[in-house]
């Protein structure tokens, strides 16, 4: 009978250089060893997969040649304190592929020491690119939902919700400092007629319009939301008279009286305003919408193109 063959216990594997030769040159990671002065001495074959570069393109360039400009000072620095003392440390890197792309690795470097000198850097890095454009696209898109959650989709302009909530916190913040709130409730003259002559795109990039018009007028002396339609609200949160609020009002009329060039048309709109002002008016943001909704009734009533107060004079 022949002779059983030797068995290698798992200690001896791990002693044979050639284990270590076979997992370095078949890792996706990409190890490489980078002298004291930042020249490959080594680097994996798969370099080749993930940049384009051959092991031998690799081996007579410096590590600095394809690092991104922006990337080369943490780079350096992270390598000399690696050099300078033995430790380890981790980072982000992006390196130009041969065909002109951009990859990001996740690195981490290791101090090379050898009879107790510190000789060089041993790396290992991951292509993370596609990971974090994931993580990007889903960060955008989180954002892009909590904007539309707050915001009105074919304006940009804060919506009713998140109008109302602002409203709320100015009203609070107005009677701890001794001020008033006045609230701006806008409404297109005859805007049906747009609609009707030149169509609904015409009549959403009228509206479109209309919103940039407001947030000029307005500054940043308050919020300008669009409450639905062809329907606006203003905000301003610190009044001191009554001459603040027509302030706004007069440049908010001016913005409108001009024909305006909406995709070639000449389209002509007015607008007519409801004011009410808080806390004469109400002392809550539902209160007040009421009652600047029930002023710009009056202001359609009384001839449109103008703007009415709610109540009696203030």
């Amino acid at each position: 009978m022949g002779k059983a063959p030797a068995h290698m216990n798992a200690s001896q594997i791990f002693q044979n250089e050639d284990i270590y030769r076979l997992i370095m040159e078949h890792t996706r990671d990409l190890i490489r060893v980078i002298d004291v002065d930042f020249n490959f001495v080594y680097v994996s074959p798969s370099h080749e997969t993930v940049l384009g570069y051959t092991v031998d393109e690799m081996l007579h360039g410096s590590g600095l040649d394809i690092l991104h400009p922006d990337d080369k000072d943490t780079a350096i620095s992270m390598h000399r304190q690696m050099i300078m003392e033995d430790t380890m440390m981790d980072g982000l890197f992006r390196f130009q592929c041969k065909n002109g792309e951009w990859v990001t690795l996740e690195t981490r470097g290791r101090s090379l020491v050898k009879d107790g000198k510190v000789v060089g850097v041993v790396t290992v890095g991951r292509d993370v690119t596609e990971r974090l454009r994931m993580e990007k696209e889903l960060k955008d898109y989180e954002e892009q939902l909590k904007f539309l959650a707050f915001h009105d989709p074919l304006t940009a302009l804060p919506n009713r919700s998140l109008f109302f909530e602002i409203t709320t916190q100015a009203i609070r913040e107005a009677k701890l400092h001794g001020c008033r709130v006045a609230m701006l409730f806008i409404d297109c003259d005859d805007f049906k007629k747009i609609n009707d002559a030149y169509g609904h795109h015409i009549g959403d990039e009228a509206v479109k319009e209309l919103g940039k018009r407001l947030a000029l007028a307005v500054g940043d002396r308050g919020t300008v939301a669009r409450i639905g339609g062809d329907e606006f609200t203003v905000l301003l949160p610190s009044v001191t008279s009554r001459q603040d609020v027509v302030e706004v009002v007069d440049r908010v009329l001016r913005s409108t009286h001009s024909v305006w060039d909406v995709n070639g048309f000449g389209i002509h709109l007015t607008v007519s305003i409801g004011v009410a002002v808080s806390p004469l008016d109400g002392l809550d943001a539902d209160t007040l919408f009421r009652h600047a909704d029930t002023a710009l009734y009056d202001a359609k009533q009384q001839g449109k193109n103008r703007c009415v107060f709610f109540g009696s004079e203030r």
